[in-house]
This record gives C-alpha cells, sequence and structure tokens, in this order.
C-alpha cells in the first residue's frame, strides 16, 4: 500500500513539474513578444526624427524618353484588353437580344395558333348538315368565317417561314410585302 502511495506521489510531482516548466516556457515567449514590440515602437519613433534619406544620384542619366515609351505601351495593351472585354460583352447581348426576339416570335405564333383553334371550331359548327347532292355550283357555307380562318392559317404560315429563314419558298407577290 505505500508504494502504490509513493508512485501516486511522485507522479504528481513529475505532473507539477511540467506544468510549472510549460508555465515558465510561455512566460518566456510573451516576454520576448513585448520585447520585440517595445523594440519596434522605439525603432518606429526614432526613425521619426532622423533627416530623410536621399537617394545617390545614380551615375547614368535616366533615359525619360523610353520610360515614357513603356509607360505609354503598357497603357494601351490595358486599353487594348478592356475593348476585347468590351467587345466580347457586346457580342453577349446581341446574342441574348436575338434570343429573347426569337421568344417573343414563339409567342406570337402561339397566340395566333390558340386564335386559330378558337376560329376553327366555329367553321365546323356554323357548316350546314349535308344534304342530298343536287346539281349547284356553289358551295354551301359561311364564306366569310372561311376567309377569315385562311387569313389568320395565311400569317402563321408566313411566320413559320420566315422564322426559319425560308423566305424563297413564299410566292413572289408575298415576298414583296415582307
Amino acid at each position: 500500500m505505500n508504494f502504490i502511495f509513493g508512485i501516486i506521489l511522485l507522479a504528481m510531482f513529475i505532473l507539477a513539474l511540467r506544468v510549472i516548466w510549460a508555465t515558465a516556457l510561455q512566460l518566456l515567449s510573451a516576454f520576448k513578444h513585448v520585447a520585440q514590440t517595445f523594440h519596434h515602437y522605439r525603432a518606429q519613433r526614432l526613425a521619426r526624427h532622423r533627416l530623410p534619406v536621399i537617394m545617390p544620384r545614380s551615375r547614368e542619366d535616366m533615359d525619360w524618353l523610353a520610360i515614357s515609351d513603356s509607360v505609354r505601351q503598357e497603357i494601351q495593351s490595358r486599353n487594348r484588353e478592356t475593348n476585347r472585354e468590351l467587345e466580347r460583352l457586346e457580342l453577349q447581348y446581341q446574342a441574348k437580344q436575338k434570343t429573347i426576339k426569337l421568344y417573343e416570335a414563339d409567342i406570337e405564333i402561339a397566340k395566333l395558333e390558340r386564335e386559330l383553334l378558337k376560329i376553327k371550331p366555329m367553321t365546323v359548327a356554323v357548316e350546314i348538315a349535308p344534304k342530298p347532292r343536287r346539281r349547284t355550283k356553289k358551295a354551301i357555307g359561311p364564306a366569310m368565317v372561311d376567309d377569315k380562318s385562311a387569313k389568320t392559317a395565311q400569317q402563321v404560315f408566313q411566320l413559320r417561314e420566315a422564322l426559319k429563314g425560308n423566305a424563297n419558298g413564299l410566292p413572289i407577290n408575298q415576298q414583296a410585302r415582307h
């Protein structure tokens, strides 16, 4: 029992020494840091009171023309880079504008198709039921509604052809109107 008690006391003594040693090292590093900070502050205060440093004159005269040329070239190269960036952004803007116009044309086509679908059921509903065939020269049916639906269908067809870029597919008299 005394042996175990002795080992516990020895372990506690060793731990206490390690804690004291670590604390002493931390205090030493803190003192070093404070000393460096104080030295740095003192050097700054002394530097304020000194005379300004004058650089010695170079043996060769400066070539101001060469320096100005290099600065001019650097400015021009920077300007070219910004111009390239501006051109790239302008191209992106134009592409987005064309995409927006295509979407608007698609929306217009969808509206025209919806109107066409509204008109088509009216033409079917207005038509007269077929009667026995007689020898007549005119077909019986609503002339005004058919004319309007044909006109709308023709407009939708023309718009689709124009968007596809097939302007040659239109008859000559319709190409002149566009």
